[in-house]
């Protein structure tokens, strides 16, 4: 296997741990911490069967773990806005339906699934469409328990509808489970070609960043300075005009380099404005330069050697 490649894994595994402990942390303040263990659970248990059932697939099981985090956002978006009343049980058994149902399949058309599995290739058009269509079916049942909110339904009948609506989920999922696997195939090239992109402006970009903090130190020294020095106050913070602290300065600094201008620090003082004018001006050219740098770099790390 070549150092890109074992790069990219890297990579690609870090940010499947990252995201996936990101989302179950945040998905355990809306249910409970059993969620967070079960979302958890499922993820490295999904990696284990495929790894299992698949050598030589971890891109594969990889993809789909980072699947399975998406899966969980979209999962506590539903069940927040259409099924806010459902108990714990109901939520975690509609949680694991659909992925439980996606394995059996997988299992069930595992020599069809095992061609796309190790072919790691972006499909053609047609198959591509194919690959998402399933999608649709999956969407329309969300669509339709957007109505259920209204119709009154006790705890009891929220969640046998909220099990209901994950088990038909399950069943479209079963049924397509080629089609998924090669949806996830490709979405995961994807976000693995994303990766190396990114990797080679990393050189021009530390430096342009380096450049960048150190104007953002300069005009926040130069801020504090010119506070000190004149007796009137040159900033209003907060709505109240008082002297400026270097972290506040900094901070000053940053969003105005920025151009985002919160208004939670406002220039008070003709000398405070035309500086922060002259940091605005300067941060625009240095954004444009320190872009068009990185691009050009990218294009000539691109180039074949030898070329013109």
């Amino acid at each position: 296997m070549s150092r890109r490649r074992h790069g990219s894994d890297a990579g690609a595994i870090g940010f499947t741990l990252v995201l996936s402990s990101l989302v179950a942390v945040a998905a355990a303040e809306q249910f409970d911490a059993w969620f967070m263990l079960v979302l958890l659970g499922v993820v490295a248990g999904a990696v284990a069967f495929f790894l299992k059932a698949f050598p030589g697939s971890r891109f594969f099981a990889i993809a789909f773990a980072n699947g399975l985090a998406v899966y969980a956002c979209l999962f506590a978006v539903f069940a927040d806005v259409n099924f806010a009343q459902a108990r714990p049980l109901a939520t975690r058994l509609g949680f694991v339906l659909p992925v439980a149902a996606f394995l059996a399949g997988s299992w069930l058309r595992r020599d069809r699934i095992r061609r796309i599995v190790l072919a790691e290739r972006i499909a053609y058009p047609g198959e591509v469409a194919r690959s998402f269509a399933w999608l649709l079916p999956v969407f329309s049942i969300g669509v339709v328990t957007f109505a259920l909110p209204t119709l009154g339904l006790g705890p009891q009948g929220v969640d046998i509808a909220f099990v209901a609506a994950m088990a038909a989920i399950a069943g479209i999922v079963f049924a397509v489970s080629a089609d998924v696997a090669n949806f996830l195939i490709e979405t995961g090239l994807l976000v693995e070609e994303f990766f190396g992109r990114m990797a080679r402006p990393v050189v021009p970009t530390l430096a342009f960043l380096t450049f960048y903090s150190v104007a953002v130190i300069a005009f926040a020294t130069l801020y504090g300075i010119v506070d000190r020095l004149m007796a009137e106050a040159n900033f209003s913070i907060g709505g109240a005009a008082r002297a400026i602290t270097f972290p506040e300065s900094l901070y000053f600094s940053i969003v105005t380099m920025a151009t985002v201008g919160y208004a939670d620090i406002v220039p008070a003082s003709d000398a405070a404005r035309a500086l922060a004018a002259l940091q605005v001006v300067l941060g625009v050219l240095l954004l444009l330069v320190g872009f068009s740098e990185i691009f050009s770099y990218t294009r000539e790390r691109q180039r074949p050697r030898g070329s013109e």
